[in-house]
This record gives structure tokens, C-alpha cells and sequence, in this order.
């Protein structure tokens, strides 16, 4: 199974490819990216025409996490790309997208950037010219696709039950903004050393939109991978409990919840997963200036006797020196490799 993490900046786009038991090759996306600037270009819009134009496959499973910008940007730039839609043919797609049916009145949230409305437009696309499936929650049981199984750990109930909350009430008037671009708004955490971090203090992340994150444990030919999304990590670290027991999980690889956000990776959640593999897509030009080292400090923490390798999917100046304040610690760091635009993985 081949696992791609596509160049999108401060974003999520995944694209899974492999051989199924039904002796087919399947294509299943996680989110799509951002549609700013040249991200949905060299990102989303390149692996679509690869499959669709040049190998001539399908997508057969696209999941949606969840709704904000830096997950369905890339999928609302793919609807207004005529040419290359009608190659991609959504009718042949399944979706898994958690969305109300309910719409919502304009006006104003102060409080961050997250668009409802973004996710009505996807909502009234997908329900006219595909299959979706929606209610995706940690309660469905084990999902075997053509022998790659699933196992949801996130949304649980609640979380879910808030998204539809959300979207019947919320007022949202979605602003123009600019792309990540190389100037950081905030300064971040990159040039305190490991050891002034007090990763004991949490706080947690109190999105709802967020919280309502579709979360997956992949497992495939023996092995397997954690998607995480955005979800909110005492809702990953329940769920863990109840399928598992209290034994540590093995993972060949994980992807760090929310781009490496402080606020959704905790110590309990860290305790119940025996990994050395950490995925994070960002690119420490973004607003909140993420990875935040202090969550790579907390996963260093918990695994003092691992020899602990970040992936991120991003290279430039800051994310290269995220641990330059430490000379003396060899951290292992890995970008896409010379010429390609995205991390590659295997598992089975």
C-alpha cells in the first residue's frame, strides 16, 4: 500500500493507492488541500490527473474530515476546474462527509476563520452528483475495503452532535485572506530548547469543527497507520481505550493531530501508542506557526528510548531549524525527498 502526504502548505491532502483483494487497484483521498495560490496546482490537481488521466483509475473512497478551509479548499477548486472534473467523475465516488442538512444565516464570528458556508457549497455538489455517506462516528464497527481495514476513532457522538449544532446556528460571513506565505504572523516556539518546555501543562483545543474531525486507524497486511486530522486527542485516546484495552497500539506510522497544533496532541494520548514514526503536514508559515515545537518535544518525552523520525511534508528555512536551539540532540528530521513534491509511505 502506498501512502502519499501531497504537497498542500499548513494542510491536509492524502492520497492512498493500493492492490485490494478484489485484485483491483483502489484509490481512497483524505481531504484536498487548500485552494490558495499554486498549493491546489502542484498538490491536489497533479495526483488527480496521474490517476485519472494517465493511469485511468477512479477514486473510490473520498473522505472528508471535516470542514475548514485547509481540508476542502482543494476539493471546492477541483468543482470550479471543468476540465479536469469531468475526467475525475465524482459519480464513481463515495464520500464520507459529516454535514447537516441544515443551512445557516450570514453574519459575523470574530472568533476565527472556519467556513460553514464552504461546506454547504461542497454539501450541495456531492448530494446532487454523488454518493455520501455522512453520521461517520467512532460507533460504526470495523470497515474492510477490499482488505484495507478501518477503524474510526474520531468523531465520537458528542463531537458530532456539536457539528450539527454549529451548522444550524452558526453565522458565518467568510473573509477574503492570503495564502501562507514565508512571514510568520506570531513568533513561534522554534528557538527555546528542549529542555525549557513544561509539557505537562495542557490546554485543550475547543473547536468544534475540529472535534468533529472523521479520525482513522488504517491496517493493511499486518501493519498500520493512524490519521488523525484535526481531532481533539482525549476523544483519540477514548476511543484507543475502547477498542484496544489499555495495551499500547502499534503503528508503523502516525500523523500528528491538527499539523503539530499544541492543543491536540496530549501525554494520555502519546501513552497508548508505541510508534517511532510522526507524520506532520505544515510548513511553520501559518498563522498559528505550525509544527508547534512543543508538541515535538512532548512525543521526544514520551518515547526517551526510541529513535524518534519526523516527516514533515514541508522544507524551507523554518521548518529545517524547528530544532537549531539544540545542536547537541540529534533529531531526526525528513522532508520530501530531491524533486518530489510529497512524502511517500508503505505499509504491508
Amino acid at each position: 500500500m502506498n501512502i502519499d502526504f501531497l504537497d498542500a502548505g499548513c494542510a491536509d491532502a492524502i492520497h492512498i493507492n493500493f492492490k485490494g483483494t478484489d485484485d483491483k487497484t483502489h484509490n481512497i483521498l483524505i481531504d484536498g488541500g487548500s485552494e490558495k495560490g499554486r498549493l491546489y496546482e502542484t498538490g491536489l490537481r497533479k495526483r488527480l490527473h496521474e490517476i485519472v488521466n494517465i493511469r485511468k483509475e477512479i477514486i473510490d473512497i473520498w473522505i472528508i474530515t471535516h470542514i475548514d478551509d485547509d481540508h476542502i479548499g482543494g476539493i471546492l477548486r477541483l468543482l470550479k476546474d471543468a476540465d479536469l472534473l469531468q475526467a475525475v467523475d465524482l459519480s464513481r465516488t463515495t464520500f464520507w462527509f459529516n454535514y447537516s442538512i441544515w443551512d445557516y444565516d450570514t453574519g459575523i464570528r470574530t472568533n476565527n476563520l472556519k467556513n460553514v458556508k464552504q461546506g454547504i457549497t461542497l454539501r450541495e455538489y456531492l448530494a446532487a452528483y454523488s454518493q455520501v455517506k455522512k453520521d461517520i462516528t467512532d460507533s460504526h464497527p470495523l470497515i474492510d475495503l477490499w482488505g484495507a481495514k478501518l477503524i474510526i476513532l474520531s468523531p465520537d457522538n458528542a463531537r458530532y452532535n456539536s457539528l450539527l449544532k454549529l451548522w444550524r446556528n452558526e453565522e458565518v460571513k467568510m473573509r477574503d485572506r492570503e495564502p501562507s506565505s514565508l512571514k510568520s504572523i506570531r513568533s513561534n516556539d522554534y528557538g527555546r530548547r528542549i529542555e525549557d518546555f513544561d509539557t505537562s501543562r495542557e490546554v485543550k483545543d475547543a473547536s468544534v469543527e475540529n472535534g468533529s474531525s472523521i479520525s482513522f486507524m488504517l491496517q493493511f497486511n499486518g501493519e498500520s497507520f493512524l490519521f488523525t486530522a484535526d481531532s481533539h486527542p482525549d476523544v483519540l485516546a477514548s476511543a484507543i481505550k475502547r477498542r484496544f484495552g489499555e495495551e499500547k497500539i502499534k503503528l508503523k506510522h502516525m500523523q500528528i493531530p491538527h499539523h503539530g497544533s499544541r492543543y491536540n496532541t496530549s501525554n494520555a494520548l502519546l501513552e497508548l501508542v508505541d510508534c517511532e514514526n510522526y507524520i506532520i503536514s505544515a510548513d511553520g508559515y501559518n498563522r498559528s506557526n505550525l509544527p508547534n515545537k512543543e508538541t515535538l518535544v512532548k512525543v521526544l518525552r514520551a518515547n526517551p528510548d526510541k529513535n524518534i523520525k519526523f516527516f514533515i511534508t514541508q522544507e524551507n528555512e523554518l521548518t529545517r531549524n524547528i530544532f537549531k536551539a539544540d545542536p547537541e540532540f540529534n533529531i531526526n528530521l525528513t522532508f520530501p525527498t530531491p524533486g518530489n513534491s510529497h512524502l511517500h509511505f508503505e505499509i504491508g
